[in-house]
């Protein structure tokens, strides 16, 4: 008799990440491949290219440890968004940068 594997068939490997224009696209084991709007991940987009390029994978999850963000295949697929503390966190030091930025230009 075959074990379950019911969290896998909720939440199916990862094989990549990427990312093209305004979307995050998630490549899966199970040949699916799921695209999202950036928008609803502030942290990641709010990065710089090089900070999103610098993530790992781990089963059904994706780590991006410079920016503290950790998603899921399940996430992904159940079409959940970032969680308004960690976005409103990312707008916040976005906003620091920018002023920061400005101050130095002045």
């Amino acid at each position: 008799m075959k074990k379950s594997t019911a969290q896998n068939d909720i939440c199916p490997d990862a094989l990549r990440v990427r990312f093209e224009h305004d979307s995050m696209i998630w490549d899966l084991a199970d040949g699916r491949s799921v695209s999202v709007p950036l928008a609803w991940y502030p942290t990641l987009m709010l990065a710089t290219p090089d900070e999103r390029a610098n993530h790992y994978i781990v089963a059904y999850s994706a780590h991006w440890p410079t920016l503290n963000c950790s998603l899921d295949s399940e996430g992904i697929l159940r079409g959940c968004k970032e969680a308004p503390f960690f976005a409103r966190r990312s707008w916040q030091r976005f906003e620091g940068k920018r002023v920061s930025r400005e101050a130095v230009a002045a």
